[in-house]
Parts: C-alpha cells; structure tokens; sequence
C-alpha cells in the first residue's frame, strides 16, 4: 500500500512538471509574439534567454518518466499517460524553439533598420496560435476528452491564415523588390506560427491517446468531431 501511494505521488508530481513546463512554454510563445508586435528587443532577448531552462526541464521530465518505467513498471492508463508526457515534452520543446526562433527574427529585423508593419493577419495568426496552446495545456491540465478534440480542429484556421500571407507576402515582394529581405523574414515567422499550430494539435492528438487508450490522427479526430457536431444539430 505504501509503495502504491509513493507511486501515485511520483506520478502527480510529473503531471505538475508538466503543467510548469506547459506555462513556461505558453509564456515564451507569448512573449516572442509581443517582442514582435511590440518591437520590444528587451523581450526578445528574455525568450531567447529561457528557451536553455526549457531545455533542461524536457530533459529532467523525460528523466523522470525513464525512470517511473524502470522502478513501478505501469501498465495500462499508467504507462500510457507517462509514455504520452514523453512525447509531449518534445512538442512543448519545439515550441519553445520557434518562439526563440521568432524572437531571433525580431532581434535580426531591428538590427537591420527594416521598418515593417506588422499585417492585421499576421496578428490574428498569433492570438489564434496562442489561443491554440493554451487550450491544448487546459485540456492537458483537466485531462479533457473533448477539449484535446476541438484543439485538434483549431489549426484549420492557422493553416488558412498562413496560406493567405504567404500569397500576400509573394506579393508585396513582387510590387516592391526593395523590401524583399523584410517581407521574407516576416514569411518565416509566419511559417514558425503555423508549426507552432502543428505542434499544439500534436499536444491534443497524445492527450487523446492516453485518455482513449489509442492514437487517432488529425484526420480522424477531425471526422469524429464534425460526425459529432451533426448529430447534435439532428
């Protein structure tokens, strides 16, 4: 008995390192984003910063998980939620890469003296990638079935944003060669956004897996949330 409730404590407390992780993460994305629509090199230069803590805490969490398999030897529920934490954290990491990639940009952009105009879309991609991650941790954080499942359909919305600014972006290239190098650096963050988009769905898509007990891709998680959303207007 004792032995099953210091097991059970060691697994809460991965689920807490997961949650600090997650906010930490959330954190970086957010303010990668301001330093970009804020100009705001100051902030810029802290995500870049914190983006080494990050690191080590995928690394102490996938640790931490290594070594629950090893010692406890779950079964069932038990394994699939740390075997899903370990792929989570990877996502989590990536994300955090892209947000120090996007602050980088930034940092690059000012340096350079390119005075550009942060485009209405490219905000909107923003607070929608950062809505995204946010209910994706939420849906983490209360093991929410339902919750990872409509995650999984927000990067519709990200997916359609990024194709119209790439076509915008090409297009202001070609009225204006001279601004090239700017509107090219404004692309790759846009590109970071989308693969921010595509790690979060990733999020959901394990959250899904541990609670249902097996993987179901985007495609599917999507057919199921639509057959679902006919039925209830029937």
């Amino acid at each position: 008995m004792i032995q099953r409730k210091s097991y059970q404590q060691e697994l809460e407390e991965l689920h807490n390192s997961m949650i600090r992780m997650g906010s930490d993460v959330e954190e970086a994305i957010h303010n990668a984003i301001t330093s970009l629509t804020e100009n705001d090199l100051e902030l810029a230069n802290k995500v870049i910063e914190k983006d080494d803590e990050i690191d080590e805490q995928e690394h102490k969490i996938n640790q931490e998980c290594i070594l629950l398999i090893a010692r406890q030897q779950p079964v069932a529920r038990d394994l699939r939620e740390i075997t899903s934490n370990m792929k989570l954290i990877t996502d989590l990491e990536r994300i955090a890469d892209h947000a120090e990639d996007i602050a980088e940009h930034v940092i690059f952009m000012n340096e350079n003296g390119f005075n550009v105009t942060v485009p209405h879309d490219v905000v909107q991609m923003a607070n929608h990638t950062q809505n995204m991650i946010h209910a994706a941790l939420d849906a983490y954080v209360e093991r929410n079935l339902e919750k990872a499942k409509r995650v999984a359909m927000m990067d519709i919305r990200i997916n359609a944003l990024y194709n119209k600014l790439k076509k915008y972006f090409v297009r202001q290239i070609k009225l204006d060669p001279n601004s090239a190098q700017a509107m090219v650096e404004m692309l790759m963050i846009c590109h970071h956004l989308e693969r921010v988009g595509d790690h979060a769905q990733n999020v959901a898509e394990w959250i899904v897996y541990y609670i249902e007990g097996q993987y179901s891709s985007f495609s599917e998680i999507r057919k199921e949330v639509e057959h679902d959303n006919e039925q209830d207007e029937t």
